[in-house]
Order: structure tokens, then C-alpha cells, then sequence
């Protein structure tokens, strides 16, 4: 009875689209999805179905995803979803009611590994940031959604903050890695563009260096903004620092600095070695030098003596004979 009933349920929808001027062109094809509808519930069961269809907005859901895949796409398109919908039933219906644009998310799910289908509708079906993750594959294509799905929660950052560049940037990163940089996504969107690119440049080129110069900044300087302006001036300056170890802080007046990475050892030991040069060069050397003088005068007086003693016995000796 409960299979009846969901049957007689798509029908009403197919004759009630087609009452509907403005979607005159639906029809034709729109039985194609209520189809593969029907034959996923059909694994799960009746109850479900009329449940989804008649409770959950079910029908609204399906009559505006076929609307606009047939806007969008035609015919060709209205099957894509039928496909996908046969596979994966409400989720389907779900994400591609939260998709602005279709045609470009539609592409992508047919390009995906089958294993990874399932996460993406979940991800696209997500409200707001599902939305926002639709939109960027509008502009960016599959990249935006593979780089989601490759560090969940945090790719999208890469792909609205730095467009081709940030696709590019976080496939060469670890989640973890991805997670550190994402943070600081925002405030290096909004550095000027040269700024913006010289940094992208050091992430992509020096990837673990530049992300473990960030974790330690922040570790040391909790609350703090990395990215302004005047701190990235001195990391451009100084990149070879940046990637050595050096670490930025701030002096008094809140302005970046960069100092060794030993911090306040490697400072004491550096004035240390200073101090000991200082006093080797000014006194130790002197003192030295006027000893050395010393010993010669000694050995030359000594010397002499011993000369003089020497003749001098040797003129008694002679005296004797």
C-alpha cells in the first residue's frame, strides 16, 4: 500500500507540473528523476519515501531541481540529476537545491571518484557554506570542491581568499598545515597585491618553513595579527631570515621587528661574543703584547750579561796564565 501511495504521489507531481505554464517544458523529462526517486526508496522502503515526499518538502525540493536543470541545462541536464538521484536519493536532491549554478556542480560530482560522491553532496548540501562552496565552483570549476574535500572545512578559505592560487597553494599542504595558513586567510586577502603574491610565492615555494614561521608567531604572540601590512614588508625583506628561523616581534611602540632565532639566548650569547672580542681586541691583546715586549728586553739583557760574564772570565783566565 505504501509503495501505491508513493507512486500515486509522483503522479500528482508529474500532472501538477505539467499544469504549470511556465514549466510546460519540464514534463518531458521530469519523470526521469520521480523515477529514480521512486527506485531508490525502493531499497529502503515506502514509508520512507512518502515521509520524504509529503513531510520533509520533498516534492517542492525535486520540482525546483528539475526546474532548474532544465533551465539551465535542458534535457541532458534534468538526467544528470535523475542519475544522481537514483544513486543517492535525498542527499542528491539536497545539494543540488542549494547549488546557484548546476551545470558546473553537476560536472565535477561526474568527475569525482565514486567513494568521495557521497561526502560532496553532504558538504554541498550544507546551508549557507555548502552555498558558498557551489558559488566558488561557478567561478573556480571542480578545484574548489576537490580542495573541500581534500581538507574539510578549510579549502574553501584558500579558494575565495586566492583563487587559482590558493587551489594551487593548498594541494601542497597537509590538512594540519592547511588549517594554520586558513587562519590567517582573510588578513593576507586583504594585503595589496604585491604583498598578497609575495607571500603566496613563499608559501607555495618554502610550504613547511612558512607555516612553521606562522605557528611559532602565533604560539609567541597570541592575539596578535601577523599579516599587516608592515610586518609582511619585513618578511619580504627578509626572506631568507623568515625561512632560516628568525622570528618577528614587536618593540615599544608596536612596530615589527625581526630578531635572531635564538631570541634571548641567541642575543646573549651574540653580546657575548661581543664582549669577549671587545675585551681580547682593547686588553687582553695589549697586555700581551707588553709582556711579549718584556720577555725580549729580558732575554736580550740576560743575554748580554751572560756575554759579559762570560768574556770577562775568559780575560781572568788569561791574566793567570
Amino acid at each position: 500500500m505504501r509503495r501505491i501511495a508513493l507512486v500515486f504521489m509522483l503522479c500528482v507531481w508529474f500532472c501538477s507540473v505539467q499544469s504549470h505554464p511556465a514549466q510546460a517544458s519540464v514534463p518531458a523529462v521530469a519523470a526521469s528523476v520521480g523515477k529514480a526517486l521512486l527506485k531508490y526508496f525502493g531499497k529502503q522502503g515506502g514509508a520512507e519515501a512518502t515521509e520524504y515526499l509529503s513531510r520533509k518538502g520533498g516534492k517542492e525540493i525535486m520540482e525546483r531541481v528539475v526546474a532548474t536543470a532544465t533551465r539551465q541545462g535542458g534535457d541532458e541536464a534534468v538526467e544528470q540529476v535523475a542519475r544522481f538521484t537514483g544513486k543517492y536519493g535525498p542527499d542528491a536532491l539536497a545539494a543540488l537545491d542549494n547549488t546557484p549554478s548546476l551545470l558546473p556542480v553537476l560536472r565535477t560530482l561526474d568527475e569525482l571518484p565514486p567513494a568521495q560522491v557521497k561526502l560532496a553532496l553532504t558538504r554541498l548540501a550544507a546551508g549557507k557554506s555548502g552555498r558558498e562552496l557551489a558559488e566558488a565552483m561557478a567561478v573556480h570549476g571542480g578545484s574548489a570542491l576537490r580542495m573541500e574535500l581534500q581538507h574539510p572545512g578549510v579549502g574553501l578559505f584558500f579558494v575565495r581568499n586566492f583563487g587559482d592560487d590558493g587551489v594551487e597553494l593548498a594541494s601542497k599542504m597537509t590538512t594540519d598545515q592547511a588549517i594554520v595558513v586558513a587562519r590567517h586567510a582573510d588578513d593576507i586577502g586583504r594585503l595589496p597585491a604585491a604583498q598578497k603574491a609575495g607571500l603566496i610565492g613563499m608559501l607555495k615555494g618554502n610550504t613547511e618553513q612558512m607555516v612553521s614561521f606562522v605557528a611559532r608567531f602565533v604560539e609567541a604572540n597570541p592575539g596578535k595579527t601577523l599579516f599587516t601590512v608592515a610586518a609582511t614588508t619585513v618578511i619580504l625583506a627578509e626572506p631568507d631570515r623568515i625561512l632560516g628561523g628568525d622570528e618577528i616581534v614587536f618593540d615599544a611602540d608596536g612596530n615589527p621587528v625581526l630578531i635572531s632565532k635564538g631570541g634571548f639566548a641567541g642575543r646573549a650569547m651574540e653580546a657575548g661574543g661581543e664582549v669577549a672580542s671587545h675585551v681580547s681586541t682593547n686588553y687582553l691583546r695589549p697586555v700581551y703584547l707588553t709582556a711579549m715586549a718584556f720577555v725580549g728586553v729580558f732575554l736580550v739583557i740576560w743575554g748580554g750579561l751572560k756575554y759579559w760574564a762570560f768574556r770577562k772570565m775568559k780575560a781572568i783566565a788569561r791574566i793567570a796564565k
